[in-house]
């Protein structure tokens, strides 16, 4: 199996149906008969579905369009931002227990839905022009540069990443940012799935 191949047949598995049909499940199943209180929930001050699924989707965005395909985010070419009802360009990274309260309680759920399933369709689309000559081919600092230069990344994110990323094949960057990242997400989703099925509503 071609690597590429391999990529896109794990991909599916961290995307719903909507996006592709993986070979044994999606993860529509964490979702079927949520209901709008549990998607916002958050048990003992952990993260909720809606942040987690928001921050999955804006790193696979950000990352994957930003640094590995060197193209503008999805966020910037359209009215996401808008539609979500989260401005700007965050990842959540850092944030504060009452900025995640805040994002969870006020995120539009149809459009995080909505932009999640556009992303992960986007990163199938890309990789395959990626593949082959692109593969193996490194980031690059200008990369990064580019990045904090359109406001995918900040400068001090960039000044960081600097440290570890350049020299680093297309294909490692892809697959931590468009395949590992959600399914360390999807984890902490499915205790959290647990946890909130137990408590009700």
């Amino acid at each position: 199996m071609k690597p590429v191949d391999l990529f896109l047949r794990e991909h599916a598995f961290v995307h719903t149906e909507a996006v592709a049909r993986a070979e044994s499940f999606n993860i529509d199943y964490l979702l079927d008969g949520m209901t709008e209180a549990q998607l916002r929930m958050r048990p003992h001050d952990m993260n909720s579905f809606a942040w987690l699924f928001w921050h999955m989707a804006r790193v696979e965005d950000g990352f994957v369009s930003g640094i590995v395909m060197r193209r503008p985010q999805l966020l910037d070419e359209g009215k996401w931002g808008e539609l979500l009802n989260v401005p700007g360009h965050d990842f959540g990274t850092g944030m504060s227990k009452s900025e995640v309260a805040g994002l969870s309680g006020r995120i539009d759920l149809k459009a995080l839905w909505a932009y999640r399933d556009a992303v992960g369709r986007r990163t199938r689309s890309m990789v395959v022009d990626l593949w082959p000559d692109g593969w193996g081919t490194p980031i690059e600092a200008d990369d990064l540069k580019q990045a904090a230069s359109v406001g995918t990344i900040t400068p001090d994110a960039a000044t960081a990443m600097q440290q570890y990323l350049p020299g680093r094949s297309r294909e490692s960057a892809l697959f931590w940012w468009g395949l590992h990242h959600s399914l360390l997400h999807l984890g902490q989703i499915t205790m959290l799935h647990g946890i909130v099925k137990a408590k009700g509503t």
